[in-house]
């Protein structure tokens, strides 16, 4: 079996990028960035940094670069915080400190993101001192509906809505409302471009999913072979959330006995 690159993110131009090693000698290795850019540089250097993980998108380096920015010590996080920043999830920080002798609180939610003009960036949130009210819900140049606004703060559901930037470019995001920070959060959108189990989502399941539906969908397995599974979207979590057909009936004909004769599973086959 062929040996695979090594993979490992290098800082150049004041970025953290991703890149391949093509090959190592006099303790210095060769490496090519992912948008082309080749050089040497020593192995032990602090801006050389080997990828962990397949979960990992940012740099551990670029993190605590990130939150050194935002006042947030990098060394009194957990180890399990550092691993999940790195890998695009988000982190609730609290933290007190002392202004004009009184003790104050800061708390905020913070995420590593990509931007596309930029490279990576820390997103963050602070926490609103009371909650979001519907005429100030509004993210990304869009002002969220009542009935929007009672659906992510009431019934505790996510809505799929068309964004703008200031220069026109039209785009879809998916908000819910955080209590941790009393406020609407948004993430991106399911798209033609996300992949579901080693294959990437059709149009169809990307739109139902972002609307919040249930689908039938098949995975496939070395062990398992390929099997239908009840799939949803948590954009909180930011993951699928997969369900076993067989134990979802069952569960269901234990609630409702009486459906056992004309059962059907809720999931819409896309």
């Amino acid at each position: 079996m062929e040996k695979q690159a090594e993979q490992v993110f290098v800082k150049v131009n004041q970025r953290w990028q991703r890149a391949t090693v093509a090959g190592e000698k006099d303790g210095k290795v060769s490496v090519m960035t992912n948008d082309g850019q080749s050089f040497k540089l020593p192995k032990n250097e602090k801006y050389f940094e080997p990828v962990k993980s397949k979960e990992q998108k940012f740099a551990y380096g670029d993190v605590r670069e990130q939150l050194e920015g935002q006042y947030i010590s990098y060394e009194k996080l957990s180890q399990s915080v550092r691993d999940n920043l790195t890998e695009g999830k988000e982190h609730f920080h609290e933290s007190t400190y002392i202004s004009e002798g009184e003790l104050k609180e800061s708390a905020k939610m913070v995420q590593m993101v990509y931007d596309r003009n930029l490279g990576s960036r820390l997103d963050v949130q602070y926490r609103r001192n009371e909650m979001v009210t519907p005429d100030k819900a509004w993210a990304y140049n869009h002002s969220f509906s009542t009935d929007e606004y009672e659906r992510m703060v009431h019934k505790k559901e996510f809505v799929l809505f068309q964004g703008s930037t200031n220069d026109g470019e039209v785009f879809q995001k998916l908000a819910y409302y955080e209590p941790k920070v009393r406020d609407i959060r948004t993430k991106a959108a399911l798209s033609p471009n996300t992949y579901f189990y080693g294959a990437k989502l059709t149009v169809k399941q990307a739109g139902a999913l972002n609307r919040g539906q249930e689908l039938e969908m098949e995975i496939k397995s070395k062990v398992h072979g390929t099997k239908p599974y009840l799939v949803s979207y948590s954009p909180r979590r930011e993951t699928f959330i997969t369900k076993n057909i067989d134990l979802e009936k069952a569960k269901r004909l234990e609630v409702n006995p009486d459906e056992k004769k004309k059962s059907r599973s809720r999931g819409i086959k896309v």
